[in-house]
């Protein structure tokens, strides 16, 4: 989302003109002044980003779109087997896998991700999840 984030001074004087007008110089503000500021700083960090959010939705919508497709082909897979519990313990491995390797793959993109890790551990997962069900379904064949 963004490289770098912003430093208190950047902050402080973002802060010091919503709260205070353009014009104000965090300098010439009295004590009850400058620590009105810094709470408008602490606020604003416990707030979540309305994009972010809309955007984190919509993949929730694509990830259970995608997990219902999964499911449709698996059941699909078995009823097209000439073994069918054969077939079904495949799929079943295979979405296990996958299960696991979405949690890895997110948990391990959240770790080195930091600041973007939204975005980042939603790739991961999906990553993960495919690599750990393409393998798991190389074992079967």
């Amino acid at each position: 989302m963004k490289a770098q984030g912003k430093t208190l001074n950047e902050l402080i004087a973002y802060k010091t003109k919503a709260v205070y007008g353009d014009k104000v110089n965090f300098n010439n503000l009295s004590v009850s002044q400058k620590n009105a500021v810094y709470s408008a700083v602490v606020q604003s960090a416990g707030k979540s980003n309305h994009e972010v959010n809309i955007k984190m939705q919509r993949l929730s919508g694509a990830g259970r779109g995608l997990i219902f497709l999964s499911l449709a082909v698996a059941v699909y897979q078995i009823y097209e087997a000439e073994d069918r519990v054969l077939e079904t313990q495949r799929q079943l491995a295979i979405s296990s896998a996958g299960i696991a390797g979405a949690w890895g793959g997110g948990a391990l993109a959240g770790l080195m991700c930091g600041p973007g890790a939204p975005v980042c551990v939603v790739i991961g997962a999906f990553v993960g999840g495919a690599i750990a069900a393409w393998e798991i379904s190389g074992f079967w064949d």
